[in-house]
């Protein structure tokens, strides 16, 4: 059979027009695809080849070994020189795998062999005006046999130019119907029948997520003792929020098909891993201090009267009002839920399409998590020394006028977004109600959790009054000087 004038191109475009696409039902024979890119034996007079490496197309695989020339291949791939990346491909995608990258394709699937002088077949990348030719090799080259996807078929690539060559001869020939006097079984490919498989998709997806918020608060402190009050001040003080959050997401459904069955057989369950992707967002985040918006400094009567000769009572009509308000959010989940258990295909295998399954699933969970918790705070006098210092003394001088409790409640309002999708393309059997692409909804769970929500407010704990020289020695009475972190060490004075 004269081979066709379309087909005289070699791998930078022949290929592109075929896809044999891998599913998980088993294979059509691939020598069938290989056979169509290529053609048959040709009746026309071969090319002797006594040398190689003219017109290479990867190049030169430098040892005779599965693992050299898979190694060579990956590199020449990854390098993607005059488009060998697609070439690479595009020969797999001929094997029945997906492209260089495809899982299924090893170095296992290489085996280092040598054709014999006389061999017959097509050679790839002529570079004299076409692609390759119909050739005979005129001494013994070595070689690496490359196994298709599921076994039945193969190609070689050429150690010393790493080009592509093919002997149809090596296929099997189908016949319809089948010469019961042939004794070779091997010319005839068995009968395709229906075969019932589960396709199982499954996949979960994890993040972390954290933040540090810092933020400043106007917080009036007051001091109080036995229901009298006495107004310290109004400060701005830094507030500090820090979370962190476990999310994850999982699909899980399970699709019976009548898939063909070309006599390789065909496994009752197959896995295909689904991708969940996590999208985590904080819309907001707020932090309410003190108790209506103030701090307290719970003293005693001593301290009280102390603090009274520098601060005034507050005034008895003011009202305590809240310094922020909290997030407020209905809480929304959403999750897709999983298309009706069906059986695609039907028929008696003598009609096999393509089918693309298009799975979705998708989950939306907005929220606020809320903390309420409680921060040691210590309040600390700071005035500041102008003139002559003595040796060894600091200007600042710190005096500690208590530490005490005071309520935070934090709250961060936050949306996590879960999607999946993917295209499976499998061959089943057509009883006449097949989709050519059927969508199909997945089931999701969302779920998620704050592992730490923590407020500090002030300095680390600290917030700092500034005082005058005779509130300093006024205060001095009640309360000790201190370092400037709060602790009590004397090379601190």
């Amino acid at each position: 059979m004269k081979k066709r004038e379309g087909l005289l191109k070699f791998f930078v475009g022949a290929f592109t027009f075929l896809v044999i696409s891998s599913n998980v039902s088993g294979q059509t024979p691939c020598s069938t695809g290989l056979h169509e890119v290529f053609g048959e034996k040709s009746s026309e007079t071969p090319v002797v080849l006594e040398r190689l490496g003219t017109s290479p197309q990867f190049g030169e695989i430098p040892k005779h070994t599965a693992e050299a020339a898979y190694n060579h291949l990956k590199k020449v791939h990854a390098k993607n020189l005059k488009g060998s990346k697609v070439e690479i491909d595009n020969f797999l995608k001929a094997l029945g795998y997906q492209g260089f990258k495809d899982p299924g394709f090893s170095q296992s699937k290489i085996e280092p062999a040598v054709l014999p002088a006389g061999k017959t077949g097509w050679m790839g990348a002529y570079s004299k005006g076409h692609k390759y030719k119909w050739s005979v090799l005129g001494k013994d080259f070595e070689t690496f046999k490359i196994i298709s996807a599921d076994g039945s078929c193969h190609a070689y690539i050429m150690k010393k130019c790493g080009n592509a060559f093919y002997d149809p001869g090596e296929r099997c020939i189908p016949c319809t119907p089948c010469d019961p006097n042939v004794n070779d079984k091997t010319k005839c490919p068995p009968a395709v029948v229906c075969a019932t498989q589960t396709l199982n998709f499954a996949g979960k997806g994890k993040i972390q997520a954290g933040d540090v918020i810092n933020t400043t608060k106007n917080i009036p402190v007051v001091a109080s003792y036995n229901g009298k009050n006495l107004c310290v001040g109004d400060y701005q003080v830094p507030v500090r929020l820090t979370y962190d959050m476990n999310a994850s997401g999982e699909v899980n459904y399970a699709k019976t098909v009548k898939v063909c069955d070309y006599g390789q057989g065909v496994p009752s369950n197959a896995s295909i891993n689904l991708p969940v992707n996590l999208l985590y967002n904080v819309a907001s985040s707020d932090v309410a201090v003190g108790e209506n918006g103030k701090m307290i400094m719970a003293v005693n009567s001593k301290q009280f009267k102390t603090l009274k000769k520098v601060y005034k009572e507050c005034p008895a009509s003011e009202s305590a009002s809240s310094s922020v308000a909290s997030n407020n959010t209905n809480k929304v989940n959403t999750k897709s839920e999983a298309s009706p258990a069906t059986v695609s295909g039907g028929g008696d295998g003598k009609n096999c399409v393509k089918q693309t399954l298009t799975l979705n699933g998708s989950a939306v969970t907005e929220d606020v998590s809320s903390k309420v918790g409680t921060n040691e705070v210590t309040m600390i006098g700071v005035y500041k020394k102008t003139g002559k210092l003595q040796k060894g003394e600091t200007a600042n001088k710190y005096k500690c006028l208590g530490t005490y409790s005071i309520p935070a409640k934090s709250s961060v309002n936050y949306s996590l977004k879960a999607n999946s999708s993917l295209s499976q393309i499998i061959e089943v059997c057509d009883d006449g109600t097949v989709k050519p692409i059927e969508e199909v909804s997945v089931p999701m769970t969302l779920t998620n959790n704050f592992t730490k929500q923590e407020v500090v407010v002030g300095d680390y704990g600290r917030i700092y009054v500034p005082l005058s020289k005779s509130e300093y020695k006024k205060l001095g009475k009640s309360f000790s000087r201190c370092c400037s972190d709060g602790s009590s060490k004397s090379k601190c004075y």
